[in-house]
């Protein structure tokens, strides 16, 4: 399609206006040709479009035409380098829907395209039927969520078409490849807050089938296969924009960069395993944490130590866990940095057991969005898969290990709130523990601690009046999450 972009930012996208976005998406379809001549200076604009066409929306058919729009906005020449990230930031959404079922392992291409077909050639009944089975039979809590967030979706009365239309998305995505990594390039779009580069290498990385050309497009932008000894020196700045144009283009890569080069990079790839050692002695506290973790994406259970260690020591500093997979890991849907982290170190298997579950109890207590999600992945951890068989009596009678009793105790010590989630109710159900907090705490042998009742809060004062604009409340949803407080 390569749309083009008028001059003004809110001059609708050549071509907008000639796609059939009704046929597409039963609700706002008349909005979107005036949200895509809005995206790139409007944050409502990019949560109003978002909420048309996220998957699984019912509007989400309509996602694979939009793509062309995105990455012609996101590229055009006309649009500041400050804004790129308002349509990059969709297109992440579009390529990364339900994200923890892509963890730890990718998906195969060839089995999507062959599993999209089987499910548009058969009635939905027998597909939502075979879903079933396949959740129940699956091997893996990654292999549960996948299959459960697909029969999730054929509940929909065009649930066949809307996982087609993810499929497309994904390939519409993987065709612009070739001027998506054109954004890694310009110093502009390297340096700043809400950076094109970092923008774009959440999405780049989402983007597996495409590895080779990607990989190539990264270590060429930046200096990540040069050791800092070996990289040119460069000339005394004269003047202050001088020295901020060199420090733009230090060839330091993006702690996103790492991202996608963690889970694109090929292991027998010896020079990017070079250039990631480099990068975890050198000095820098997130971009030692991102290449530490990117060589455990690659290497799985052939991950060196030291990229084991650094993990856990970067773990024990003031950023912990939390704040340095934020730095280097995109936030998608409501999975956030530290749990998508958690889920993809799974790569390295029995290796990063003892690290995962280190990771474990912060993340049950802290994710509410996230608590049944890695709860399962946590008691797969250590009582094996959820297909197995279990039973009351089973944990009645053993004596559990510590790392066992770990994690089943961090459930034991979750506030009376998590007890109402059936989610994650279902979870404990699904591994045979007792799904009441009085009944779980009595088998973990730990005593329930009574709630002390909320104090009746002081009546605030009355804030004298001010002159001046009134400080406008955090935005909320994508708007929250994408521009209100960081991922």
């Amino acid at each position: 399609m390569n749309a083009t972009t008028g001059n003004d930012a809110n001059d609708v996208p050549s071509g907008a206006h000639d796609v059939d976005w009704a046929a597409l998406a039963p609700e706002d379809a008349d909005r979107i040709p005036e949200l895509l001549g809005r995206l790139a200076s409007s944050d409502a604009a990019v949560s109003d479009l978002h909420d048309i066409i996220h998957f699984p929306a019912p509007g989400h058919r309509a996602a694979p035409e939009a793509v062309d729009f995105l990455v012609d906005i996101a590229c055009a020449g006309t649009t500041p380098a400050t804004d790129r990230y308002r349509p990059l930031s969709l297109l992440l959404e579009l390529v990364s829907a339900h994200a923890e079922d892509r963890f730890p392992e990718a998906r195969d291409l060839d089995q999507w395209r062959d599993e999209v077909a089987w499910a548009t050639a058969n009635e939905a009944d027998k597909v939502r039927e075979q879903y079933r089975e396949w959740a129940r039979e699956a091997p893996d809590e990654q292999h549960y969520q996948r299959m459960r967030n697909r029969l999730a979706v054929m509940e929909h009365d065009d649930g066949a078409a809307l996982l087609r239309a993810e499929l497309d998305t994904y390939l519409a995505v993987c065709a612009r490849v070739p001027d998506l990594v054109e954004l890694l390039k310009n110093s502009a779009d390297r340096g700043g807050m809400d950076r094109a580069g970092e923008w774009v290498s959440y999405v780049l990385g989402f983007l597996p089938s495409e590895s080779e050309r990607i990989v190539s497009e990264i270590t060429g932008a930046s200096h990540v296969l040069l050791a800092k000894d070996l990289r040119p020196t460069p000339q005394q700045p004269t003047s202050f924009r001088e020295a901020l144009n060199q420090a733009r283009d230090s060839g330091e890569p993006l702690p996103a960069e790492l991202f996608a080069l963690g889970l694109l990079a090929d292991p027998a790839d010896i020079d990017t395993g070079i250039g990631l050692t480099h990068q975890m002695a050198g000095g820098n506290l997130y971009n030692s944490y991102a290449a530490s973790v990117a060589m455990v994406l690659i290497h799985g259970e052939n991950t060196p130590r030291e990229a084991l260690r650094r993990i856990g020591r970067g773990g024990g500093t003031n950023m912990g866990y939390e704040g340095l997979f934020n730095e280097s890991w995109p936030h998608c849907g409501n999975r956030s940095p530290q749990v998508l982290g958690f889920l993809a170190l799974g790569r390295a298997g029995e290796r990063a057991r003892r690290l995962r579950l280190d990771i474990l109890p912060g993340l049950i207590k802290g994710e509410e969005d996230s608590r049944a999600l890695v709860t399962g992945v946590g008691l797969e951890l250590v009582l094996g898969p959820r297909s197995k068989e279990h039973t009351t009596e089973e944990h009645a009678s053993t004596d559990y290990e510590e790392e066992t009793l770990k994690v089943l105790w961090s459930i034991a010590e979750l506030p009376a709130s998590a007890w109402q989630d059936e989610e994650f109710l279902a979870t404990l159900r699904a591994w045979a523990l007792p799904d009441n907090a009085e009944d779980y705490c009595a088998l973990m042998g730990v005593e329930t601690e009574p709630e002390e009742p909320a104090e009746e809060p002081e009546p605030a004062p009355q804030p004298a009046p001010q002159a001046g604009p009134a400080v406008p409340e955090r935005p909320q949803g994508l708007l929250g999450r994408l521009f209100g407080g960081g991922r």
